[in-house]
């Protein structure tokens, strides 16, 4: 009933088309890498002073994106990206549209869009972990433990695929106009997205006038401020999706464009590590490659090392945790 109510009273709604939709998402979906490749930016001019940030670079994503959102959903009734595309959110009461968010739907709407990247995120890198430490034979014998990583590494894989076939149900029900929700979490929220009213801005005539005739307010200056911090935001957004996009693009065709390089000459020292690790003399136990070197080790014994002195034991090349890479042999 809601979704043929919502066409014949309330607010007038235009329904935005799937491909703003899923734009919008995808631009969302982007603003954490950007986050903490800056972040890793700032911190690589001091890393010895300021290098144990980057461990809290999830909680500080979590803080700037709950600030982002609550200014964008108070005053656009919209989070960030789906401004940018010029959207915004309307609730569904009694089959009725609402021109403003209720004070429910925006505090349920601020939650759903900040915690469920911040929780999924954090799901995927403890299921990453618990598959890792299984692989290395270093799982919890306690039954109890062992029932809680079954659970997450069998469970989230579950959840998400559940989760990910309903948005695509979703996508074809609104396709097909046979619902309002582009989402299932817009419909759990009884929230769907319509074209956004035009905003008044004051342009350089009135600004003009405005200083002429001493009118200009502290007001007008401080909407001015805002304009250019949300426009500089909404102009870094547009960059990085399109860098995206572009990379995205050209890397397949550029990789296949380039010729087989020749195989490298094998040093003589390296024959005598043929088959063992480097590091114990024994048979590689969960193969891993150090990529900065390309000699292969046992798991623990390379990241032992890498940890102490950071570099590659045998070519002394600096290398990191990052640089270590699984071999599946059989």
């Amino acid at each position: 009933m809601a979704e043929r109510g919502a066409h014949l009273t309330g607010t007038a709604y235009i329904r935005p088309s799937i491909f703003e939709i899923i734009a919008q998402k995808s631009l969302s979906s982007i603003l954490e890498p950007a986050f903490k490749k800056i972040l890793s930016f700032l911190v690589s001019f001091n890393p010895e002073r300021y290098g144990h940030v980057l461990q809290w670079a999830d909680e500080g994503y979590l803080i700037f994106n709950a600030i982002l959102q609550e200014y964008y959903l108070k005053k656009y009734s919209a989070s960030f990206s789906e401004t940018f595309y010029g959207l915004k959110r309307v609730a569904v009461i009694d089959s009725k549209l609402k021109g403003k968010l209720p004070y429910k739907q925006h505090l349920l709407s601020l939650i759903l869009i900040v915690a469920l990247p911040y929780l999924k995120n954090k799901l995927v890198k403890l299921s990453l972990k618990y598959r890792l430490e299984e692989a290395e034979g270093r799982e919890s014998r306690e039954r109890r433990q062992t029932f809680f990583r079954k659970y997450v590494v069998n469970g989230h894989s579950i959840f998400f695929v559940t989760y990910e076939s309903l948005v695509l149900y979703y996508y074809i029900l609104y396709v097909s106009e046979r619902s309002i929700y582009p989402s299932p979490l817009l419909r759990l929220l009884s929230v769907t997205l319509t074209y956004a009213d035009p905003q008044s801005v004051l342009n350089s005539a009135d600004l003009l006038r405005k200083i002429k005739e001493n009118s200009f307010t502290v007001d007008d200056g401080w909407n001015i401020f805002q304009r250019i911090v949300t426009g500089s935001f909404e102009l870094a957004a547009f960059v990085l999706q399109f860098y995206s996009w572009w990379s995205q693009e050209n890397y397949d065709t550029d990789i296949m464009n380039l010729p087989a390089p020749p195989p490298p000459k094998v040093p003589t020292v390296t024959q005598q590590y043929k088959g063992i690790c480097p590091l114990c003399h024994k048979i590689q136990h969960i193969h891993t490659v150090l990529m900065v070197s390309g000699y292969v080790f046992c798991y623990q014994c390379i990241l032992s090392e890498i940890r102490k002195n950071k570099r590659c034991p045998v070519t002394h090349y600096p290398a990191k945790e990052d640089d270590l890479i699984r071999l599946y042999i059989e």
